[in-house]
């Protein structure tokens, strides 16, 4: 074997090492970038939930409200 075929050998390896890194930073970047978009949507559906159960919380008092009015009115009512 000659120092050029060793240099040729070598340069192949070393190209074939390069590329496999590449390869696999880009995977991992990939899945970084699907995980850190998964999060965003649950942080978002989270948020959405959270207005979602304020608005419902603000219904039921408002509901309860109309209730005890009416109870008090039904009190007067039948006390007269």
């Amino acid at each position: 074997m000659t120092d050029q075929d060793f240099t040729q050998i070598r340069y192949w390896f070393d190209l074939a090492i390069k590329a496999i890194i590449g390869v696999v930073i880009s995977i991992v970047g990939m899945d970084y970038r699907a995980v850190k978009n998964s999060l965003h949507e649950l942080e978002q559906s989270k948020y959405v939930m959270q207005m979602e159960v304020q608005v419902l919380k603000a219904d039921l008092l408002h509901i309860q409200n109309q209730i005890e009015r009416m109870d008090k009115k039904l009190d007067r009512v039948l006390d007269k």
